[in-house]
């Protein structure tokens, strides 16, 4: 497959220049993440394809096709020192406007420059890259995509990992869409049951894209560009599901990664069907009694003991103040010694969705929303400025000094290691696997960038902090292995593979990335077995 530029020889239409002011939710996103990329989010997703249908030619196309879909992707943020009400989204080329590609041309040219493609990398380390490595965005690049060639798995079809990293501002959720259109793009035909879209195909789609937007003035940019207000419910209660930490100003983050099979993500689906819950109403039932499970180890530590909820620390009490917004699922922190421990998993997973509904079904939700965007604004546009006083980037104010330790309010209970659950949900209904029969498709990873709190579950998938979870902190491994474990036992109701899971407290940590696939053939799982059969 081949293009030519050559029978394209369109005179350059000058597009008007564009700018807007950050609403308040993209500025709260965008201030916390300056320093180290926090909340910087990041999608690999790994595919199978004909060498042809991966050439760089058209792996410029189809991300300059997404650029211009989605124009914040290829802005850039304009922002004086300390004037955070006045950031702007502008051009990577002007620092005053934002100005579309001037023809398509102009759009593959400026895709390539946030394009990258590497022979010499191995998939997995484009994670363990973007999570600890030097942060790959800025204000000057909103998005990039890296694309690995993994090797060849069969004559003529290699193996693919292609990460998209986007600020979290500018997408929340979008990143797998944009995944599923570039292999649509890729591999899919303009009929069904056609050959793959040629290169030219591909660019005349680039061409009605750029022309739809760009190829005459817009009466408003805004249109293009607006952005949804968050419509979290933020209601702050204090709970008991914490776990000791220690604080540490370095972080190394490990990932560990559980797969399950197809006959084992069929049963949790099915059991949730038939007691009237979802699967994320389960997790956190799941996570709940994965809390209690392992507190029952850790609830007379030293560090628990000597840190009760009311004394202040400001090393803690800082960071959480800049969470963005959340709602809260309120459960007991016990389980009655009388209960059938299933019958009270799912009575939990009950409650959960009744919590949830009332949330999200709420008449007051629309006006929770927008003071909680206000709010959301104005705390990092606080925190921006002792940061930027802190670095010399601004001259130091009074009213802006942290202020000693005794002026905390010690009525507030200290942040201490919390958990976070994100759900991606069912990949077959985000991947339509069907539009690109040329391409089989394989996974989706999903890391982001982590502030220093050292427990980061995602998915089927945990983050960890190895620094913060100490030896005076909580065992990871015992929460994941409760967590798991539970899992087996609770849902899948697979006692042996519970058993398993309980001894993984005594194990040494696996390495960076543990996979146990479903055939149960890793060097870890065989060292479970083989404790478990002494």
């Amino acid at each position: 497959m081949s293009y030519s530029h050559q029978h394209e020889s369109k005179p350059p239409v000058v597009s008007p220049a564009y700018s807007r002011k950050l609403g308040q939710n993209e500025l709260s996103y965008l201030l916390p993440s300056r320093a180290r990329g926090v909340n910087d989010m990041s999608t690999r997703i790994i595919f199978r394809a004909p060498q042809a249908l991966v050439s760089p030619l058209r792996l410029r196309i189809v991300w300059a096709i997404i650029r211009v879909r989605n124009s914040l992707l290829a802005c850039r943020v304009e922002m004086a020192p300390g004037s955070y009400d006045n950031a702007r989204f502008t051009s990577v080329l002007s620092r005053c406007r934002y100005t579309p590609p001037s023809s398509p041309e102009d759009a593959v040219e400026e895709a390539a420059r946030t394009l990258a493609i590497h022979h010499n990398k191995m998939g997995p380390e484009l994670d363990r890259d973007f999570i600890s490595g030097p942060r790959k965005l800025s204000l000057e690049c909103l998005s990039c995509m890296d694309v690995v060639h993994h090797g060849q798995v069969a004559p003529g079809v290699e193996e693919y990992h292609m990460a998209l990293t986007v600020l979290h501002a500018i997408t929340d959720g979008t990143r797998s869409g944009h995944g599923n259109l570039i292999l649509e793009l890729l591999g899919g035909s303009t009929s069904p049951g056609g050959p793959a879209r040629s290169d030219g195909e591909l660019m005349q789609i680039l061409e009605m894209k750029w022309s739809k937007r760009w190829g005459q003035r817009r009466i408003a940019y805004e249109a293009a560009a607006r952005r949804i207000d968050s419509q979290n419910v933020h209601r702050r209660s204090i709970g008991a599901h914490a776990f000791p930490r220690i604080s540490s100003p370095v972080t190394k983050t490990t990932l560990v990664d559980v797969k399950f099979n197809r006959a084992e993500t069929t049963t949790p689906l099915a059991r949730c069907k038939a007691e009237r819950v979802t699967l994320q109403n389960t997790v956190f039932a799941l996570f709940n009694f994965t809390w209690i499970r392992t507190a029952q180890n850790f609830a007379n530590d030293g560090l628990h003991r000597h840190q009760p909820p009311a004394a202040p620390r400001r090393h803690l009490a800082s960071k959480m103040t800049l969470a963005l917004g959340y709602g809260n699922i309120v459960l007991p922190a016990f389980i009655p010694s009388s209960a059938d421990p299933r019958a009270m998993f799912w009575l939990r997973a009950l409650s959960a969705q009744s919590q949830m509904r009332r949330q999200t079904q709420s008449p007051l939700l629309l006006s929770r929303s927008q003071i909680l965007s206000a709010e959301r604004g104005r705390r990092p546009k606080a925190f921006a400025r002792q940061d930027d006083e802190a670095d010399g980037t601004l001259p130091p104010s009074p009213w802006t000094q942290i202020p000693a330790e005794p002026a905390l309010n010690t009525g507030n209970p200290p942040p201490i290691a919390l958990l976070g659950i994100s759900r991606l949900g069912d990949l077959s209904a985000t991947y339509q696997t069907e539009s690109y029969p040329s391409i089989e498709f394989l996974d989706s990873v999903d890391p982001s960038r982590k502030a220093h709190p050292p427990l980061h579950p995602q998915r089927a998938r945990v983050f960890l902090d190895d620094v913060g979870m100490g030896q005076r902190g909580v065992s990871f491994w015992a929460v994941w292995g409760h967590f798991v474990g539970g899992l087996y036992e609770l849902i899948l109701e697979d006692p042996r593979s519970h058993s398993l899971f309980k001894l993984w407290p005594f194990l040494s940590p696996p390495p960076h990335a543990c996979i146990l696939n479903q055939n149960h053939n890793t060097g870890l799982y065989k060292q479970l077995q083989r404790l478990l059969a002494v």
